[in-house]
C-alpha cells in the first residue's frame, strides 16, 4: 500500500511539472473588429487554455487528495478527505452557475455569450487552482 501511494505521488508530481510547463502558453487575443473566422479561432484558443487549466487543476486535486488521505491515516480524522471532495463538487457547481448567468446576460449574441462563459470559466478554474496550491 505504501509503495503504491509513493508511485501515485511521484506520478502526480511529474504530471504537475509537465502541466506547469505547458500552462505557460500564449494568451488568446481577439481584435476589436474580428471576423467570424477570427472569433472562432479565438474561442478555440480559449478552449485550449481551459483544457490546460483544468488539467493543471486536476493534478493539484490529485496531489491534495493524496496528502489528505495520508493525513487521515496519520490522524484518524476521517472527515478531511470527504470535506475536500465536497468542496471540489461545490466549486464545480459554483463555476457552472456563475458563468451561466453571465452567459445569459450576453444573449441573444451567441458568440459574445460563448466568449463570456469561457473567459469566466477559465478565470474561476485558475483562481481555484491558486487556492489548491496554497500549502496545507
Amino acid at each position: 500500500m505504501k509503495k503504491s501511494n509513493s508511485i501515485i505521488y511521484l506520478l502526480s508530481l511529474t504530471l504537475l511539472f509537465f502541466s506547469s510547463v505547458s500552462f505557460a502558453q500564449q494568451a488568446c487575443k481577439l481584435p476589436a473588429q474580428a471576423t467570424p473566422e477570427v472569433t472562432k479561432r479565438y474561442i478555440q484558443c480559449l478552449d485550449d487554455q481551459l483544457n490546460t487549466a483544468k488539467q493543471l487543476q486536476n493534478t493539484w486535486i490529485q496531489k491534495r487528495k493524496f496528502e489528505l488521505n495520508k493525513l487521515e491515516f496519520e490522524t484518524g480524522n476521517t472527515q478531511i478527505l470527504q470535506l475536500f471532495i465536497k468542496s471540489i463538487a461545490s466549486n464545480e457547481n459554483y463555476i457552472k452557475h456563475s458563468c451561466q448567468w453571465r452567459y445569459s446576460l450576453k444573449l441573444p449574441n451567441a458568440l459574445t455569450a460563448a466568449i463570456t462563459y469561457k473567459t469566466c470559466e477559465l478565470s474561476l478554474v485558475e483562481q481555484f487552482t491558486l487556492d489548491l496550491k496554497r500549502p496545507l
